[in-house]
């Protein structure tokens, strides 16, 4: 066990008049440590959850998402330009992941977007990235992580796993089954943008977790990022409710509130074939729920990129994407 390490266990845990939160430099430090492996599994458990008893804090977030970009950068993952960072970890419970027909909608228009995430198996989830290999899309295996870069430089869109993004910060996620609970990292994963994408997107699932990801991105000048929660905390818009759009841009934070467009409920939650969604890409059938959802949160990505807020404008430019889209690409599994 690493002593040095230590400390950071006992400034967390010495109970309720005794502990406190890290500073940012604290979470920085603690968080290269585990990266580099000089913190024993006994210890990193502990750490994790006793942050996640209480939540972390913005310092805390800032620290270790500094730690991560610092690391991924020595590691140079792709230096190729990446215009959409979308992480996806959530997976969803009751209805098919009609984002990834958003991403695709942009990587077809000429936006190269990179999707990582990562799966637990044995969950009742749909996680993209079981969709992403049966569709066939780009992904990169963990027996080909040094052909990240390779990959971007021939595809518009590309899914990449935690794994071959980083073994350690995989393995931290994993520790929800032996832990039971997830842990913070959940937050550090959507917010590293290990690929140094020009915007990101951000799908949280908890109350709270928006202004937390959306002060932290603030504070660590991030270009462009947008945060809202999310279905199943993945970043897709839910049509059938209101939401509130966080979105950081030129130093500034910004925060909106866009109408639901679905009035009815349409969700289907006994159909969750994948037939939906290729048939819903292809024409073949148009899928109420799917429609609007992939309409809604096309369009909030397009208000990021153009920094507009207007939402039937964006509506209206998500549409007019739509319906430029290469409608047998997944029929045929063309390679975007």
């Amino acid at each position: 066990m690493s002593e040095f390490f230590s400390r950071f266990v006992q400034i967390l845990g010495r109970g309720k008049k005794g502990s406190r939160p890290l500073t940012a430099e604290e979470a920085q430090m603690a968080m290269t440590m585990m990266l580099q492996g000089e913190a024993a599994p006994e210890q990193i458990g502990a750490f994790w959850m006793l942050i996640r008893i209480r939540e972390e804090t913005v310092e805390e977030t800032i620290g270790f998402t500094r730690a991560v970009r610092a690391f991924l950068k020595v590691q140079n993952l792709a230096p190729s330009k990446v215009d959409i960072d979308w992480p996806a970890y959530a997976g969803k419970r009751n209805e098919l992941p009609w984002f990834l027909l958003a991403a695709l909608t942009l990587a077809d228009a000429g936006y190269k977007v990179v999707m990582h995430g990562h799966s637990f198996k044995g969950e009742d989830r749909i996680y993209v990235e079981e969709i992403v290999k049966s569709l066939g899309l780009p992904y990169v295996p963990k027996t080909e992580a040094g052909r990240v870069n390779s990959y971007l430089q021939h595809h518009n869109f590309l899914y990449v796993p935690l794994e071959v993004v980083n073994q350690c910060l995989a393995q931290m996620m994993d520790l929800k089954l032996s832990l039971g609970l997830r842990s913070p990292v959940n937050t550090v994963v959507r917010m590293m943008n290990p690929f140094q994408a020009a915007h990101s997107v951000h799908g949280v699932f908890h109350k709270g977790y928006d202004d937390l990801h959306a002060h932290s991105c603030l504070q660590l000048n991030d270009p462009s990022v947008l945060i809202f929660r999310g279905g199943n905390g993945e970043a897709e818009v839910n049509p059938e409710r209101e939401v509130t759009l966080a979105k950081v841009k030129n130093s500034r934070l910004h925060w909106q509130q866009w109408h639901r467009i679905e009035q009815e409920h349409t969700r289907n939650k006994s159909n969750l074939s994948l037939r939906r969604m290729i048939e819903h890409w292809t024409g073949e059938s148009s899928d109420p729920f799917g429609e609007k959802a992939v309409l809604q949160t096309l369009a909030s990505v397009l208000g990021l990129i153009h920094d507009q807020d207007d939402q039937i404008y964006c509506l209206n430019l998500a549409q007019k994407l739509w319906n430029e889209r290469q409608r047998d690409y997944l029929r045929y599994g063309k390679a975007i």
